[in-house]
């Protein structure tokens, strides 16, 4: 089993989207990595498709202030606050199994926008 796989990291405080190495345990989890790169203690799963998972702060939009910054994409009903990333998902036999990003930067470039703080965050 190959110990890392390739996502990509959304960061809004920098306006910038850049690949990420996730780390694989020997149990085949990538929790830990997720919890480092993204920066919190809990990590929620938002299915963008059959072959894309986004990985955010479960408890983001209860920790901001006038310093968060969020991200959203089109179609997508509620900003994140926080970073995020995006990993390839893919079905196995005992279930699905997180794999390498298979879109680049440039193409999530066009899908994904950045926001300021907002006491209506839900602008």
């Amino acid at each position: 089993m190959n110990n890392t796989i390739r996502g990509i990291l959304i960061d809004p405080s920098a306006k910038k989207l850049s690949y990420i190495d996730i780390a694989i345990t020997g149990s085949g989890s990538c929790l830990k990595s997720l919890y480092e790169a993204i920066n919190c203690n809990l990590v929620e799963l938002v299915r963008l498709s059959d072959s894309l998972d986004l990985w955010v702060d479960e408890e983001g939009l209860l920790k901001i202030d006038e310093s968060t910054k969020y991200f959203h994409t089109e179609g997508m009903s509620n900003p994140i606050a926080g970073r995020g990333v995006i990993l390839g998902v893919k079905q196995t036999e005992d279930g699905e199994e997180s794999t390498d990003c298979p879109c680049t930067i440039e193409d999530l470039s066009k899908e994904i926008k950045f926001r300021e703080f907002s006491f209506n965050p839900y602008y």
